[in-house]
C-alpha cells in the first residue's frame, strides 16, 4: 500500500470553451498552473467523446469514440507525473439521450459542449507513475 498525506493547496474552477479539447484544455491548465499532485472533477456535456477501456488479460486499452451529444454524468481524476511530466488521469461516465450510460478513461479528441471543472492542488511529495509489471499500468510509486 502507498500512502502520502498532503494539505490543500490553491483551487481552480472554471470553465472550458465550447469546442474545446477537454482532456486538453485540463493539461494545458495543469501545465501553465504547475500543478503536481491533484483533484480533478469536471461536468458538462461533450459533443463528441473518445475514451479507453482497459483489458486486464491483453493488458492494452480499447479507445472507443462516441460521435453523439453526452452529458457527463461524472468525471473525476487525478495529477500527478509520469517521467518527469504532467500526467492527467481521468475517469468519465457519459450519458445520452435516451439515459444509457458508457464510461471509460477520458481521452483526447473529445469535443466540449458546455463544461465545468474545478481542480484542486495538493501540497506535499509529488506522485510518480511508474509502470507496473502485475498490472501493466502506469501506476504510483
Amino acid at each position: 500500500m502507498l500512502v502520502n498525506e498532503y494539505k490543500s493547496g490553491r483551487e481552480f474552477a472554471g470553465r472550458l470553451d465550447h469546442g474545446s479539447d477537454l482532456f486538453l484544455s485540463l493539461l494545458a491548465l495543469v501545465k501553465e498552473k504547475d500543478i503536481k499532485t491533484g483533484i480533478v472533477k469536471v461536468i458538462g456535456a461533450c459533443k463528441k467523446s473518445v475514451v479507453a477501456i482497459y483489458d486486464q488479460e491483453k493488458k492494452t486499452y480499447h479507445n472507443v469514440t462516441l460521435e453523439k451529444p453526452m452529458e457527463i454524468l461524472s468525471c473525476v481524476g487525478n495529477i500527478s507525473r509520469f517521467q518527469g511530466k504532467p500526467a492527467l488521469h481521468l475517469h468519465i461516465v457519459l450519458g445520452d439521450r435516451d439515459g444509457k450510460a458508457f464510461g471509460g478513461h477520458l481521452l483526447e479528441g473529445t469535443e466540449v459542449f458546455a463544461a465545468a471543472f474545478y481542480i484542486k492542488e495538493l501540497v506535499g511529495d509529488s506522485l510518480e507513475r511508474k509502470y507496473d509489471e502485475v498490472t501493466g499500468l502506469n501506476l504510483w510509486s
